[in-house]
């Protein structure tokens, strides 16, 4: 396993020299601009290093978290975050999500789930377990988040944005309604590479997207970007 650096925040650090797929800037500035109206109970599918659990309990410091990561050594690794950080309020369950049955709904949902379920998977074993999902299909993982989520939750999910045409059509097999629609580009002169896609069973209609840059022609961050990155990063990494 590749040794990687800690990356440290202004109120954690995430350890992730057991995981395959370590902290990225997109993660950090999804989670940075989620925002849920104050739930009590939160899940995060595919939990990874526990990077949007932590980011969700300095949010929400008075809500209960469940992160669900299906790897061993990476649900070892978000229970030794949440640990090291001494978070009491996320709890890390290995399981399957697709078999993952709890007594309670969510009122918020939120998760970086496998891009690539359509695509030739690599050649490393763990990255195919970290990015496909295995025998199941994003209208499979969309029908889960019905199932999960409370009739008046609301969920956020990262996706790239060339997903969003198949995506449309998954989410229109189950009850869920896009209620936003968030595309991201990697710097102004550059077309949209993410989605961040939010649903609840409310909405009306489908909204158009809302296009933001992370970086700006000088190679900063975006006011938008620093502003929702800012309570997180520590003031070097805002500032690279």
């Amino acid at each position: 396993m590749k040794q990687r650096k800690p990356f440290k925040f202004k109120q954690f650090t995430i350890e992730q020299n057991l995981v395959t797929l370590p902290v990225t800037t997109d993660a950090c500035i999804f989670g940075g601009f989620c925002s849920f109206s104050q739930p009590q109970n939160i899940l995060d599918i595919g939990a990874g290093t526990g990077l949007l659990a932590l980011m969700m309990s300095q949010k929400y410091p008075n809500s209960k978290i469940t992160a669900i990561e299906k790897h061993p050594e990476t649900a070892f690794q978000a229970k030794i975050n949440c640990e090291s950080n001494r978070i009491n309020n996320i709890e890390i369950i290995e399981h399957d999500i697709f078999t993952y049955k709890p007594d309670v709904k969510f009122e918020a949902i939120i998760s970086n789930p496998p891009f690539f379920t359509n695509q030739l998977e690599s050649e490393t074993d763990l990255k195919n377990q970290a990015r496909h999902f295995s025998n199941h299909t994003f209208s499979d993982f969309f029908q889960c988040i019905e199932n999960l989520l409370d009739k008046n939750g609301s969920a956020w999910i990262l996706l790239p944005y060339s997903a969003l045409d198949s995506i449309s059509h998954d989410i229109q097999a189950t009850n869920l309604k896009i209620k936003r629609l968030i595309g991201l580009c990697p710097n102004e002169a550059k077309n949209k590479h993410l989605l961040f896609v939010n649903l609840d069973f409310n909405a009306c209609k489908i909204p158009p997207i809302e296009t933001y840059a992370v970086k700006n022609s000088e190679n900063n961050f975006t006011p938008d970007v620093y502003k929702w990155l800012e309570p997180f990063y520590l003031e070097q990494a805002l500032n690279l």
